[in-house]
């Protein structure tokens, strides 16, 4: 082979290369803005198709912030249904389903609160203002993570609160804001 032939050769393998590298680039551009994307629209999408974003936020916490030891899973679990139990049974937020956002009046009676999509419902009632939202209930959201056993880390109490707050900012005004 002559030196033109392996100059031939050299430059369709760089083509080649050059492909390749085009090609593995573009598929990471394309997936990182698909990643984008999603979890941009994500809060968005997830109401309006009535998910539950308080318990998103309890999923992404024990998915980041929980340690891979059985026992840190344990407690972990633990406290998020005992933190869950107490939100469901709490006064405060049974006065609030039944006479802010249910009126009090016997033709819209409060369905019983029994998990977090019935919080998240709740919290996105018409009747519900934003010192409702902000205040009341989140002042409720602190105590109870306190109060949850095992316990919470100060960490986990932070992600949470912080977390629930963004996903309660999301919500539109009501006419009685």
């Amino acid at each position: 082979m002559g030196q033109i032939g392996e100059i031939g050769m050299l430059k369709k393998e760089f083509f080649q290369r050059g492909v390749m590298a085009l090609l593995i680039v573009s598929t990471f551009a394309v997936a990182g803005l698909t990643a984008v994307t999603v979890l941009s629209n994500s809060n968005a999408e997830a109401q309006e198709l009535g998910n539950d974003p308080i318990a998103g936020c309890l999923k992404s916490v024990g998915e980041m912030l929980v340690g891979k030891t059985v026992g840190d899973k344990q407690n972990w679990n633990e406290s998020r249904q005992n933190f869950v139990s107490l939100l469901t049974t709490d006064n405060t937020i049974k006065l609030m389903n039944q006479n802010i956002a249910h009126n009090g009046f016997p033709e819209d009676p409060a369905k019983p609160i029994t998990d977090t999509a019935g919080i998240w419902s709740m919290l996105k009632n018409g009747n519900m203002t934003q010192y409702d939202r902000f205040h009341l209930f989140l002042n409720e959201v602190i105590f109870k993570m306190a109060e949850a056993k095992p316990g919470f880390t100060q960490v986990q109490q932070n992600f949470i609160g912080r977390c629930i707050t963004e996903a309660a900012n999301t919500l539109q005004p009501t006419p009685i804001y």
